[in-house]
């Protein structure tokens, strides 16, 4: 080899190194955002298939039944939270706070949403909290009705009148 080339091999695998650091930075990053769409696609689906069924259940006769299972969210999903704005929070502010630091918070200023995912912070704008249409908890009910998402989501989801309208409630199973 001559001078030239072994004063220039230095230089070549410094430019493969930063080629390769470069290439596996952004390798990293593309899988970490894929894995987060992946749990918002998961999210959305649930939001999606409940928010038919609860539509579907709307047209039963009063007093109808029916089991609403779902594995679609993902593992930091830790309960999903069903609340009725109409109606004061019947259970223990420290129990709100074993379940989320936020979810007071949440609960206080919500007018009108009545489906929460929690971690509230586990994913950014428009999550965690949604409408249902015509999702109502009944009055005898606890209000937040959150159930774990241990094994995924087992609910009984019940027609009743309110107001001489159906409405559908939800119960843990």
């Amino acid at each position: 080899m001559k001078r030239g080339q072994i004063v220039g091999m230095p230089i070549v695998y410094i430019m493969v190194a930063v080629t390769m650091g470069l290439v596996l930075y952004f390798g990293f990053v593309t899988m970490g955002n894929l894995i987060e769409s992946k749990d918002i696609t998961h999210v959305s689906k649930f939001v999606l298939d409940f928010e038919d069924e609860v539509e579907v259940m709307g047209y039963y006769d009063i007093g109808s039944s029916k089991k609403f299972e779902s594995i679609a969210l993902p593992s930091s999903v830790e309960y999903v939270c069903f609340y009725n704005p109409s109606n004061e929070i019947t259970i223990p502010y420290y129990e709100l706070i074993d379940i989320d630091d936020e979810l007071e918070d949440y609960l206080d200023v919500s007018l009108r949403d009545n489906l929460f995912l929690i971690p509230l912070g586990a994913y950014g704008p428009p999550y965690p909290d949604y409408y249902i249409e015509n999702l109502v908890l009944d009055d005898k009910s606890i209000n937040p009705l959150c159930v774990s998402t241990t094994n995924g989501v087992e609910l009984v989801l019940e027609t009743y009148l309110k107001d001489n309208q159906v409405v559908v409630g939800v119960r843990d199973e």
